[in-house]
């Protein structure tokens, strides 16, 4: 119920799993749902945002990811498989997760799931280095 008086309000955005910028752009799909609970715009200079993430889909390809900010995941619906430098792991509802904005990282659903989680992104300005990256192995790329 809340999720659609969000969307009503114009605060929900559909994220496709891959940007403009990707050679197969056209093949996106959607990848998950996004609720802003409190900016839907957030200015650069506050130093959070609360976001619903309805996830669709797998991550995109066979790479990992980190995010432009450090953050903090809770599951509320659902789970998910996430794979990290330490190996993959089971997230249950109820998991709490504290990132930095260099944690690389991916997510992987069960199938015919739609898992939801609260995502809190911090402060902009903290990651250093690329977005994303392809074919990581964590054992030695990861510093």
């Amino acid at each position: 119920m809340i999720l659609r008086f969000l969307e009503k309000l114009g605060r929900k955005k559909t994220v496709l799993d891959r940007g403009p910028s990707h050679p197969k752009y056209n093949e996106a799909k959607p990848w998950l749902n996004r609720y802003y609970l409190l900016f839907r715009y957030r200015p650069k200079w506050f130093p959070f945002n609360i976001l619903i993430h309805e996830m669709l889909d797998d991550d995109h390809g066979e790479g990992v990811h980190n995010h432009l900010c450090p953050y903090i995941t809770i599951i509320i619906r659902g789970g998910y498989w996430e794979t990290t430098k330490t190996g993959k792991h089971w997230r249950a509802p109820g998991y709490i997760g504290l990132r930095s904005a260099n944690n690389f990282h991916r997510v992987d659903l069960e199938p015919g799931t739609k898992p939801m989680t609260i995502f809190i992104p911090g402060p902009f300005g903290l990651r250093r280095g690329n977005r994303a990256e392809y074919g990581i192995d964590f054992k030695t790329k990861i510093k």
